[in-house]
């Protein structure tokens, strides 16, 4: 089956990163790592949810980021959502390797508590612990399947009880940004 083109020409394929703008908007993610003891931040829109109970989430990563590494050797990640004052962190930690970079002195961070503590964005709207399930290819990408075993938020809740998605980053495409709001 092929997409047959509108007799007014409005459809034309796409492909790659365009397919990716078509799926989104989705919030950004900022992926907290350790190594030897050292905060590690990457910016990822390849993130979702996948199951409630257990919850789960998927997370894309490039077999040859230094986060995807990481993650590979550890197991252990946090996911956090951040608000658009953050885009500015998001583009530096996203354009800079932590291989020979900081990554702190993109997002300041805090830690979380006990026998392994992981960073996150002091400033994250959401925080996630996240453990590695399973790992397997993904086209030009390694998709990481994690079982989210604490979870923390600063937003409220909307009058109906659902929690509140605004001011949340999201990405439109790479390096274009949007902010969540509901409609009431």
């Amino acid at each position: 089956m092929s997409i047959v083109e509108n007799t007014d020409g409005a459809l034309r394929p796409i492909e790659g990163r365009a397919i990716a703008t078509a799926l989104g908007p989705r919030p950004v993610m900022a992926i907290g790592t350790v190594r030897d003891g050292r905060a590690n931040f990457a910016p990822a829109a390849f993130c979702a949810p996948l199951s409630y109970d257990p919850p789960l989430a998927t997370l894309g990563l490039k077999p040859t980021s230094f986060t995807c590494k990481i993650l590979e050797q550890t197991g252990a990640c946090t996911l956090s959502t951040v608000d658009t004052d953050a885009a500015e962190a998001v583009l530096w930690c996203g354009s800079h390797s932590g291989r020979t970079a900081d990554k702190s002195e993109g997002f300041p961070c805090a830690w979380t508590e006990g026998e392994s503590p992981l960073p996150y964005p002091r400033n994250a709207l959401s925080v996630m612990e996240a453990r590695v399930q399973s790992i397997t290819e993904a086209g030009d990408h390694r998709l990481f399947i994690l079982e989210i075993t604490e979870a923390a938020t600063r937003l409220p809740h909307t009058k109906e009880g659902r929690l509140a998605t605004e001011p949340t980053l999201l990405c439109l495409e790479h390096s274009t940004f949007a902010c969540a709001w509901q409609i009431s």
